[in-house]
């Protein structure tokens, strides 16, 4: 296996022409990866080639696109032949369509083999050569050096990959799981064929190479492909990698690599010239899952409350387009969240933002969490945007297109049977609004830290039965004035069956499928994108 280089090697050209007329230098390293992101579509591919065909003589490339299958177990060309396939496979990798196409790719794999197989063989002769010249300790040295094949074993037991494979005396490579029969490696299954031939590319590189791995998560489970990789990047220390994946898991489990960020680039006669893009340095000092977040993201991002199969998401994704939105499990992981991205100076390009449920905030807390560029609902939750009267009413018309019915008389059941589902629950409602209230309350009122060193005392008294009589008295006025608008906007309606009624009311099968009825609406309809974004706040002002 190839060792660090003894004479200094000129570093990589990895100047890339960015879409503002500049160009920015990538940070490639030996001392760490440098992964690139990106959306489909957005030039991963072509930036990937592009380093190729700037360090021609020195890089190794790994297509996203390659083929795992193989033919053959065996070497299926003489020496002299494989030479050039060699060179006709190079030189066909640095052809504008190699982003897209891998030409005769059969040969790939041929080659892997005849490489893994020269490489033990090598190793053979020069034990033997050193034996023969008397260089006991020489010789020792070599025979405790793996061969490539016995380190891809090791490797794949490393990943999770239970099976070992052989050189047999015929020069072909045979593979036994748990001790089991030999049987051909291409028989493997589709993903340990993409370990091997991966693993083999790398570890038969000459020292000192630029490799460049495209996707390699195409072929493997993700519980695999981490795992396989940062121990190949530890093996060959001596070569620079750069790895392009769409599984956001890598980069932030490889802690000290740089990321590239690819946003969108520019194609002329079929071949990539100009990127957009951003360099995420290591060590910024935020979490994991936001990191995460990051990496996956456009430059805008939205932090919303709520989990990733919740109602907030989808509308969001509409109302909110190019942004990236992700949701977090409460309103002080939103904040946390916009906080940690806006304080990290090394990720000035992030524009991070957060909207968090109306829940009963203060005004007070709503001010401070707006300084920070987190903004609340007008609204209790985000059921009261889908169940808006001006929404149901518009998806009630809707409906009667497709449906014998009079959106009227749907309208007028709905409200009928909101306000029994409401009544029933008065008590209930008001009690859980007493509840946040009274909470709030005693949140404002209790001293920090500073305040009891310096020996203030604070005693907190809160009329809970008073803020709930009027919270009550509130609700049974509006109850009886038949205000919809109120009631679904200020209370957890969710938490009664006033959602259910109005699905039926409507002749809905369910509440998704209304729910979705009310998405397409919002994409039809710019009045009620409009209608609908009032209600953030100063969220949108400040996203524009």
């Amino acid at each position: 296996m190839a060792t660090n280089s003894e004479a200094a090697e000129p570093p990589f050209e990895t100047a890339v022409p960015l879409t503002n007329g500049s160009s920015l230098q990538l940070p490639v390293s030996t001392a760490a990866p440098l992964f690139v992101v990106g959306p489909n579509g957005a030039g991963k591919s072509g930036l990937m080639l592009s380093l190729y065909r700037k360090n021609f003589a020195r890089a190794v490339r790994v297509a996203a696109h390659r083929q795992t299958w193989m033919e053959t177990n065996s070497v299926p060309f003489s020496p002299q032949s494989k030479i050039q396939t060699e060179t006709n496979t190079k030189n066909q990798d640095a052809q504008p369509e190699a982003r897209w196409r891998e030409y005769d790719p059969a040969s790939r794999s041929g080659l892997i083999i005849a490489d893994l197989i020269d490489a033990d063989n090598n190793l053979s002769r020069n034990i033997r050569a050193a034996v023969k010249s008397g260089k006991s300790a020489e010789a020792a040295q070599l025979a405790d050096e793996l061969p490539p094949l016995e380190t891809i074993n090791e490797l794949l037991v490393g990943s999770g990959i239970p099976i070992a494979m052989t050189i047999e005396p015929n020069s072909t490579i045979v593979a036994r799981k748990r001790e089991g029969p030999p049987y051909s490696i291409a028989a493997l299954s589709d993903g340990e064929r993409a370990a091997l031939l991966i693993a083999g590319v790398v570890l038969t590189a000459k020292k000192g190479s630029l490799i460049l791995v495209d996707e390699p998560e195409r072929h493997l489970h993700a519980s695999i492909v981490t795992p396989l990789l940062l121990q190949l990047f530890a093996k060959r220390p001596d070569c620079t990698f750069v790895v392009s994946t769409h599984e956001l898991s890598l980069p932030v489990s490889c802690r000290t690599a740089r990321t590239v960020l690819v946003r969108d680039s520019k194609t002329v006669n079929d071949d990539v010239g100009n990127w957009d893009l951003d360099v995420l340095e290591p060590g910024i000092g935020i979490d994991d899952p936001t990191k995460e977040a990051i990496i996956g993201s456009r430059r805008k991002m939205l932090f919303i409350e709520g989990s990733a199969d919740s109602l907030d998401k989808p509308l969001y994704e509409i109302l909110f387009p190019g942004v990236s939105i992700f949701p977090r499990a409460t309103c002080s992981d939103v904040e946390h969240a916009v906080t940690s991205v806006r304080d990290t100076s090394a990720i000035a390009w992030i524009q991070a933002y957060g909207i968090v449920d109306q829940d009963q905030l203060t005004s007070d807390k709503k001010i401070a969490l707006e300084a920070k560029g987190v903004f609340a609902l007008a609204v209790y939750s985000v059921e009261a945007l889908y169940y808006n009267p001006t929404i149901v009413e518009l998806i009630a018309k809707r409906q009667c297109t497709v449906i014998e019915g009079d959106p009227s008389q749907m309208i007028v059941k709905a409200w009928t049977d909101l306000l029994a589902a409401i009544a029933s629950n008065a008590d209930r409602l008001a009690a859980r609004m007493t509840e946040q209230a009274v909470k709030d309350q005693i949140s404002l009122e209790m001293p920090d830290w500073k305040k009891i060193q310096a020996g203030q005392n604070v005693s907190i008294a809160v009329d809970s039965q008073a803020h709930y009589q009027a919270e009550k008295a509130r609700l049974q006025g509006w109850i009886i004035s038949k205000d919809v608008d109120k009631i679904i906007a200020r209370y957890p309606i969710r938490e009664t069956a006033a959602l259910t009624v109005i699905v039926s009311a409507l002749q809905f099968k369910s509440r998704s499928q209304y729910e979705a009825a009310v998405r397409k609406l919002v994409i039809d309809d710019v009045v009620i994108r409009s209608m609908l974004a009032e209600h953030f706040g100063g969220l949108p002002a400040a996203m524009t």
